[in-house]
């Protein structure tokens, strides 16, 4: 059937809105389901969806009836809710509007969740001990998330804001859905295998649990634990935590506050520097100030013990220094005489000298004659005297005899 008007869109959402607010069952209903997204408004309004394998309904729970909880609802949590579905007009959200909630036990993703925990926690990934520590002024830092979302855009703006000189690779990769974890993985690693990266940031912006499960798989952890880079993990918003912050260096509660931890604001650093110069400088001057005192108070404390104990001793070791300087002039005379008569002795022992006196040196093949033995007629000798040498051939040789002349 066709009508001949038309709707406006608040007039179609108002008409769909009536429709199922007249429906006693929707008016009055009760569904299990488990939480995800689970958000506290500043107001003390709640805002979530519960799930099944199938399906999931958004919910807002207004704070005069969340003041009735005795409990802290949490992502994970298996509940019963008790409300009424209808359609908020303005923006066409189908919801349930929910009275009280009853809390049944935890869901399969939390479950899941706690026992990869404990598994890797028993392994020692969580240890305090295997944290490397932050740079302080990293040259290169590299990020692990989408190329596409806000979190990439916040980092990029917050890095350069705090130190412009600072170089950043990025690492792109699927940060949720089927496939995410071994993708993260891979650009964990990819990072690692390309070397320069100083420290790296690896996260998201917020979203439920199902949209943060990626950073909950055990891929992810194990690529964590094993970079030899630092990481920091920034998942989500301040109140997400993932099994990717527990084996992480360090966590940041936005990937906004990561961007802020890891590059320190330049100039705040080079203020400190010369804050730190200034407290320095003072103490050196308060140090120096403090022994000139002391030297000054140690120089007027010995100017009267300086006639007694330094001047006699002064005395004393001018009469020490003539004493010595006489025996040395004895001892030098002495050493000088008796190198005289060492000399003249030497002297007398010269060949030289006695070669003077009439004596001569006869050689023979390189050997010194000391007697006819073993010299016959014909043999060349060499004979030195006084002033020089002789070859000469032995002519006779007359044994037992002494030379007188012929």
């Amino acid at each position: 059937m066709q009508t001949d008007w038309t709707l406006s869109v608040s007039q179609l959402n108002e008409y769909a809105r009536r429709l199922l607010a007249g429906d006693p069952l929707l008016r009055s209903l009760r569904v299990r389901g488990e939480i995800t997204g689970f958000k506290r408004h500043y107001s003390g309004h709640l805002y979530f969806a519960i799930k099944d394998e199938a399906a999931r309904v958004q919910c807002v729970m207004f704070r005069q009836n969340a003041l009735s909880l005795d409990f802290e609802p949490s992502d994970g949590q298996m509940v019963v809710i008790e409300g009424s579905a209808s359609l908020y007009a303005a923006t066409g959200a189908y919801q349930i509007y929910c009275q009280s909630i009853r809390r049944e036990g935890a869901g399969a993703l939390y479950l899941k969740f706690e026992a990869l925990k404990k598994k890797l926690s028993d392994e020692g990934l969580f240890d305090a001990s295997l944290k490397k520590p932050l740079p302080l002024l990293p040259r290169r830092v590299g990020i692990v998330t989408s190329p596409t979302g806000a979190a990439i855009r916040d980092m990029i703006r917050i890095l350069h804001r705090r130190n412009p000189a600072v170089d950043i690779l990025i690492a792109p990769c699927q940060v949720q859905g089927e496939g995410a974890a071994e993708d993260i993985a891979r650009s964990l690693a990819a990072l690692n295998r390309r070397g320069g990266v100083d420290v790296i940031l690896c996260g998201r912006g917020g979203g439920s649990i199902e949209d943060l499960w990626a950073f909950n798989e055990e891929a992810v952890a194990r690529a964590i634990a094993k970079s030899k880079i630092p990481v920091i993990s920034c998942v989500g918003h301040e109140t997400d935590f993932t099994i990717a912050d527990f084996v992480a260096d360090a966590r940041a509660a936005t990937p906004s506050m990561a961007a802020e931890m890891a590059a320190p604001v330049r100039q705040e650093l080079l203020e400190a520097l010369s804050r730190q110069k200034h407290r320095m400088s003072r103490a050196l001057s308060g140090r120096l100030a403090i022994q000139r005192e002391r030297l000054r108070r140690l120089e007027l404390a010995f100017r009267w013990p300086e006639a007694i104990l330094i001047r006699p001793r002064r005395e004393a070791l001018k009469g020490f220094e003539a004493r010595m300087a006489v025996v040395l002039e004895r001892r030098t005379g002495a050493a000088g005489n008796r190198l005289q008569v060492l000399s003249r002795a030497l002297s007398g022992l010269n060949p030289e000298g006695v070669l003077s006196r009439g004596y001569a040196l006869v050689e023979s093949s390189g050997k010194i004659l000391t007697s006819v033995q073993g010299v016959e007629p014909g043999q060349e000798v060499a004979i030195t005297l006084s002033g020089g040498a002789l070859d000469a051939v032995v002519s006779r040789v007359r044994r037992g005899e002494m030379c007188h002349g012929t």
